[in-house]
């Protein structure tokens, strides 16, 4: 039976037609912003190139020899998102597959055979050649993909470097994808606990401004970041008058806010009148 190798025959296509694919190729996954898409994409571009009976994404990221995870599979009716799913993924133990994660190594087996009692026997059923692709992260196999045709020897060995090179090109911009998204996640939580920290720092601001018939109060309060050290108050005082505190906490962010609200606090916990001035800023600092 002929070999089916697609973009990574070169008699098959001239250099130029090769290159449009690629290119399409390429612009398609940079528009996409969800590595789930990303992956589905890449996958369905890759069967045309390439064909084979199935595929099976392995991981074992988190995990001790020899177990694994099953993280895609195409025979499965319905997708799962490993990075969102994880309980759903088969977790299996030892065999063929462990064997090949853990290598660490590209490897093609043209005669597959796979005993009964082997964890990943019926993921292999009727498979007769198989191609293991490792997607390396920090030097290490974490994940890989493994193809199969029913047929033997269905792999050509001298489209193996191109095909380990593309594979691992591609793990990477998907995994460059996922900690973006992660980064985002986690900026996205932590503005909103800022946030959280600057309305409880206005809050300890008055409510209102004090009514002083030789004086007209106006105020604007605005931050550098969405919380921050500056402070001011009002204290009424005997025979009519005022104090007024402004203070401004070196530093920005959640630390100069908390400094703040101490301050608040520790202000009005002042025992009697906060005159005079020095008196009352001698308490705060002890």
């Amino acid at each position: 039976m002929p070999k089916d190798h697609g973009i990574f025959d070169h008699n098959s296509a001239s250099w130029d037609e090769r290159l449009d694919v690629i290119v399409e190729m390429m612009r398609d996954m940079s528009r996409q912003v969800d590595p789930q898409a990303m992956v589905r994409q890449y996958t369905a571009k890759m069967r045309e190139f390439s064909p084979v009976d199935r595929s099976i994404s392995l991981s074992r990221r988190d995990l001790n020899s020899p177990r694994y995870r099953i993280t895609r599979f195409s025979e499965w009716k319905d997708e799962v998102n490993p990075w969102r799913q994880q309980s759903r993924l088969p977790l299996l133990d030892g065999g063929l597959l462990s064997e090949l994660i853990y290598g660490d190594l590209p490897r093609i087996i043209d005669d597959l055979q796979v005993e009964d009692d082997d964890p990943a026997a019926e993921y292999l059923a009727g498979q007769r050649s198989l191609f293991a692709l490792p997607l390396y992260d920090k030097g290490v196999a974490l994940n890989m993909v493994v193809l199969t045709r029913q047929e033997a020897g269905a792999f050509e060995r001298e489209h193996l470097p191109e095909q380990v090179w593309m594979g691992n090109l591609f793990g990477r911009a998907t995994q460059n994808l996922v900690l973006s998204l992660e980064l985002k996640q986690a900026y996205e939580a932590m503005d909103q606990e800022l946030q959280a920290v600057a309305e409880i720092q206005r809050s300890l601001l008055p409510a209102t401004l004090p009514e002083i018939s030789t004086m007209r109060f106006a105020r604007h309060y605005q931050t550098s970041r969405r919380a921050g050290g500056d402070y001011y108050d009002f204290f009424p005082l005997a025979d009519g008058k005022w104090g007024i505190l402004i203070a401004d906490v070196s530093g920005h962010g959640t630390p100069a806010a908390v400094f703040m609200a101490v301050t608040h606090c520790i202000a009005h916990t002042h025992p009697g009148p906060p005159t005079p001035p020095g008196k009352m800023m001698a308490y705060v600092n002890r």
